[in-house]
């Protein structure tokens, strides 16, 4: 094989040994987040448990905030190779996995005539590290990038004349509303709509009589899932999944609350480090822009972008409730465009902004350096010592960046700075996995459970043990105050109660575990304390 064979290879596939490096060191170094990752866990064992495939449930009660696919899926991997944390930690790196694939793919349908465009596409989309960090959470997020990624792809190859375009935008709509409900919807119906006008669907009422019965359709097959799911739990569950969790995230959100220009400054930190190379990129394309084609040649791209990105995110912002992940859909997009751009001619020779990219991670390791002297934290304390080092070793990446003057290389270079840094990353919070590991503080509590000692927890229970511990049986949840905590103890005398407490521990605890600054402490009724509100 020739060097130059040898190099489009890696230039081609490069890309997929590093996202499972990602994947391989982000299972190996770090257990289940609280509260996100346990509480999903625990919903979905919790459904396993009880037989309830139907309705999610928490802690035995109905769960009204998520639609159930991503804890199908989990319990397909239980089907299959029983009840374990590996399987169901790799569902949402298999979708960021397929998404990587259908980045590429979209790509490819919108500059068939330039491949450089499609196989730079999954670069740039690895190397954004807000989409990395997020593609081995087990949340819905990937999930719903996969599913919009597959309905634009439908909408492209319908605009082509591939009648099967229809199937994937069925698909998209159907699994992307079953994955977090209507939020799927809110990119997946812009880009139907708009469809004659980017994608070369032939405009016509016909078009929009089809689309409309495919998407709806989708979303009514959902809709039965939901009307199934509000029969089997209750009035307040069914107002809750059929109402108030929509229009209450919408209009007068009772969480995540922010102003309407929270997106605007949230955007270009959400696709760091691409957008540290916005100077460069922009001079490329100097003298050589226009909104509908710009130096892509492809009067479609503007538009598509126009139709992701900004629609939904003026969409999002009118919302009440905001979240940085709603707004990972938009990432394909704007990797599309950005490879685009790097794949254009330009001024041959010039760099692409790799300075700016060499002083993000010269402050990275400066503030990595500076944590040695900080040591009011307990947390801060865990980190290794050898963490000051890795910004040492960003700040020569950075510096190879900035010699190289080939675009391929420079695009690879910064996805190969973003997986090393999320590698080093997991590396270095190993030894402060115990503050966030409920492991074996979860078995302990199951072992209660099957005793028959009966668990209480003080303040907000967010089902953390219950994957861990395989709990049978609901944990009881009691407010600070001392009146419920002596109704529990008079009727379980032998009951365990857990507290969320800061300080020393009680030398009578029965078990403790550290959860980030805090411990987890179970006392006998016996002992009990009241517990402080948690600040």
């Amino acid at each position: 094989m020739s060097r130059k064979s040898a190099w489009n290879r890696v230039f081609e596939w490069g890309w997929l040994p590093l996202f499972l490096l990602v994947v391989a060191v982000a299972l190996l170094t770090r257990p289940l987040m609280p509260v996100d990752e346990t509480r999903y866990l625990g919903v979905a064992w919790d459904m396993w448990s009880a037989g309830s495939w139907v309705v999610p449930l928490l802690d035995g009660e109905p769960y009204s905030h998520k639609p159930p696919l991503l804890f199908w899926l989990i319990h397909v991997g239980w089907f299959v190779f029983g009840v374990n944390e590996i399987s169901a930690r790799l569902v949402e790196p298999a979708f960021a996995l397929g998404s990587l694939f259908l980045v590429r793919a979209v790509a490819r349908r919108l500059f068939p005539e330039r491949s450089a465009v499609a196989t730079l596409a999954p670069w740039v989309l690895l190397g954004t590290v807000y989409w990395l960090g997020f593609a081995t959470m087990t949340m819905f997020d990937q999930l719903v990038v996969f599913f919009v990624l597959l309905g634009v792809l439908g909408l492209l190859d319908l605009g082509q004349g591939r009648r099967r375009g229809w199937l994937w935008l069925f698909v998209g709509t159907l699994l992307g509303t079953l994955a977090k409900g209507p939020f799927a919807l809110i990119y997946l119906v812009p880009l139907t709509v708009a469809a004659p006008w980017w994608a070369g669907v032939p405009l016509s009422w016909r078009w929009f009589v089809q689309a409309g019965s495919v998407g709806l359709l989708g979303s009514c097959v959902a809709l039965g899932w939901a009307l199934w799911a509000a029969h089997l739990g209750g009035p307040a569950y069914a107002e809750a999944i059929l109402w108030s969790q929509l229009a209450g995230r919408a209009v007068d959100a009772f969480d995540h609350a922010q102003p309407f220009y929270y997106y605007l400054w949230l955007l270009p930190l959400l696709f760091l480090p691409w957008t540290l190379l916005l100077p460069g990129l922009l001079r490329r394309t100097r003298g050589n822009w226009r909104w509908a084609g710009g130096p892509w040649d492809e009067p479609h791209m503007g538009r598509l972008l126009l139709v992701w990105v900004v629609v939904p995110f003026v969409l999002l912002s009118l919302a009440s409730g905001k979240l940085p992940h709603y707004l990972l859909p938009m990432l394909p997009a704007l990797s599309i465009a950005t490879a685009a751009v790097l794949a254009s001619p330009g001024e041959a020779g010039r760099p692409l902004g790799a300075r700016s990219v060499v002083m993000l991670w010269f402050l990275v390791g400066l503030a990595l350096v500076a944590l040695s002297w900080v040591d009011n934290s307990p947390m801060l304390a865990m980190l290794p010592g050898w963490v000051s080092a890795v910004g040492v070793v960003l700040l020569l990446c950075g510096a190879w960046l900035w010699r190289d003057r080939c675009w391929p290389r420079q695009a690879m270079s910064v996805a190969m700075i973003t997986t090393l840094a999320l590698v080093l990353l997991h590396l270095a919070f190993v030894p402060m996995r115990s503050a966030f590991d409920f492991q074996a503080f979860a078995g302990q509590v199951g072992q209660w459970q099957r005793e028959g000692r009966p668990v209480a927890f003080v303040g907000k229970y967010r089902d953390e043990y219950h994957f861990y511990g395989r709990l049978k049986e609901s944990v009881v949840v009691l407010g600070h105050g001392e009146v419920e905590l002596e109704r529990f103890c008079a009727k379980a005398p032998n009951g365990v109660v857990v507290q969320r407490l800061s300080g020393e521990v009680p030398p009578d605890a029965l078990a403790v575990t550290p959860f980030r600054s805090k411990h987890d402490v179970a006392l006998p009724c016996s002992a009990h304390r009241p517990a402080k509100p948690e600040p």
